[in-house]
């Protein structure tokens, strides 16, 4: 079962990179916050590169 990954909007600074570099994990909601709509759409190893290049740390796993 694939890990799921949550973004913490409190957080976000809408700066779009998860988005624009992994749209079919992650978009942007109608307060132009980071959201995740599928924690499927790509791999973990991809998920992990996002949570990394995160400016401001708010994408992690759901269990860390």
């Amino acid at each position: 079962m694939p890990r799921a990954v949550v973004v913490n909007r409190n957080d976000c600074i809408s700066c779009q990179l998860c988005a624009d570099v992994l749209p079919a994990v992650f978009r942007m909601d109608e307060d132009g916050l980071a959201e995740v709509h599928d924690s499927r759409g790509a791999s973990e190893k991809e998920i992990q590169g996002i949570i990394d290049a995160c400016p401001v740390a708010c994408i992690q796993w759901a269990d860390a």
